[in-house]
């Protein structure tokens, strides 16, 4: 599919449910999804795939959200503005992918669940149901939001790696452009173990330039925690 139908298709399921099927269907038959993918995904690929059509078909007015994209102005014929167009959602459909191949990759990989049917201590001991069954719904519940904070983690954690707009990227002070958010977020957030303040302040230390930990702890407490906030919330975090 060239940039300006593939533009032009994005538009239309912003306004037609049937045509957002379309554009998640079309998404299979995108020659850059395989080959961006990296090698250590791509077993998982087949089984994220309807995962990842799903996300898009559900989710597809958030994709100008959150490239601040208005695609109402956009000319799907001139090809510079349909090929932007074209990078962004590549770019956002990889985000929702890697982050649906890691829950096919964690599923297949975790260890056995046992059955609450299953009895404990022989036939006639109770059931692990019977056993915890007066907290058994707010057991659920609690998995229930535990799972929720566990897929923004994983989006976070994607799009920080990504950083789709370069947000995090262009937020530094004037005279440090080593000292951005996206830096600052996969060391003190992603590294492991997370790197502190200090730790970091060494990192970036130059012998022409010193970064003190309290410039590294500030720039971080006040860019660039508000930031994330902001970003999570688009993800769909909420307060």
């Amino acid at each position: 599919m060239d940039d300006a139908s593939l533009c032009q298709l994005i538009r239309e399921a912003l306004h037609s449910p049937q045509k957002a099927e379309t554009l998640a269907l079309a998404i299979d038959h995108l020659p850059e999804i395989k080959r961006y993918l990296d090698k250590g995904w791509q077993p998982y690929y087949d089984e994220a795939l309807p995962m990842t059509e799903r996300d898009v078909n559900r989710n597809i007015n958030r994709f100008p959200q959150m490239y601040r994209l208005n695609l109402e102005s956009v000319n799907c014929q001139n090809p510079s503005e349909a090929a932007n167009v074209r990078r962004c959602f590549i770019s956002w459909v990889m985000m929702i992918l890697r982050r649906d191949c890691y829950d096919v990759k964690r599923r297949v990989n975790r260890p056995r669940i046992v059955s609450t049917s299953e009895t404990i201590g022989g036939e006639d001991s109770l059931t692990i149901e019977e056993t915890i069954a007066d907290d058994l719904t707010l057991s659920g519940i609690k998995l229930i939001l535990e799972r929720e904070r566990r897929s923004l983690a994983r989006q976070m954690k994607c799009y920080i790696e990504e950083d789709p707009e370069m947000r995090l990227r262009n937020c530094h002070p004037r005279n440090n452009a080593n000292l951005d958010c996206q830096l600052l977020s996969q060391k003190l957030l992603l590294e492991e173990p997370p790197l502190n303040p200090r730790q970091v302040a060494r990192e970036l230390t130059t012998p022409e330039k010193t970064i003190p930990e309290q410039t590294v702890y500030d720039r971080w407490r006040n860019y660039c925690l508000p930031l994330l906030r902001i970003i999570a919330r688009e993800l769909g975090y909420e307060d």
